[in-house]
């Protein structure tokens, strides 16, 4: 029952961040600009502090590989790219690194 516990436990403290901001729309409204912008954000850093570090360290002494999926995927979004795209760009880019550079 306690792993349990701490499944819903850590899965709520990993989604709250992500859906407060869409739903408190209506009060960002009467927030000043910057701070309404720093919330709808939020949820992009959260994800992108949970998926930045195991980009680097999942390949182990290879993390250069994963530095690469991580780079393209910044370029792609970086000139308004579609995220489906840059997602597919990172897989190619991830996987093509792995090719030349075998382990």
């Amino acid at each position: 029952m306690n792993k349990f516990l701490l499944i819903f436990t850590c899965s709520a403290v990993t989604l709250l961040p992500r859906i407060v901001p869409y739903f408190a729309s209506s009060a960002l409204s009467r927030l000043p600009r910057f701070i309404r912008k720093c919330m709808m954000l939020l949820p992009v850093a959260a994800l992108g502090a949970l998926i930045f570090p195991l980009a680097l360290t999942d390949f182990g002494a290879m993390w250069y590989v994963g530095l690469a999926g991580v780079g393209t995927a910044f370029l792609v979004a970086l000139f308004r790219g579609p995220m489906i795209l840059s997602i597919i760009i990172a897989l190619i880019s991830t996987t093509g690194m792995l090719m030349v550079f075998p382990a």
